[in-house]
């Protein structure tokens, strides 16, 4: 009878979710398709056990070379981490525009509830 809970299938499953989150972000690169899981390998043997998503998205961010802004043409210019919503990072969206985005719509409905009931209240 084990006295100690088991960490071990955590770290694996924190470790499958870093390799998803990475590998959805690579798919965006112009690079080949060996170069890139090239890339996110040897960025995952290099991370420790309990790493999460968004420390695996540093540390791939730091490995990448570094290209310039001409490289770009000026209708298309690159995406950063920075510009990328929470959601597509594989974290929630967090302040208020998270709060907004899960119970806004129950706000829209209450206040039409609440403006209803004014119109028959005032007939």
């Amino acid at each position: 009878m084990p006295i100690a809970p088991d960490r071990g299938h955590d770290m694996d499953g924190s470790r499958e979710r870093a390799a998803r989150c990475l590998l959805a972000y690579a798919e965006q690169l112009p690079m080949s398709t060996e170069a890139r899981l090239e890339l996110v390998l040897s960025t995952l043997r290099e991370l420790p056990a309990g790493v999460t998503p968004e420390q695996a998205l540093d540390a791939l961010l730091s490995r990448l070379p570094a290209s310039g802004p001409e490289t770009f043409p000026p209708d298309h210019p690159p995406i950063k981490r920075s510009h990328m919503p929470g959601q597509y990072l594989g974290r929630p969206r967090s302040g208020l525009g998270g709060f907004l985005a899960q119970w806004g719509w129950l706000a829209v409905v209450g206040l039409l509830l609440a403006l209803t009931l004014l119109l028959n209240i005032s007939q």
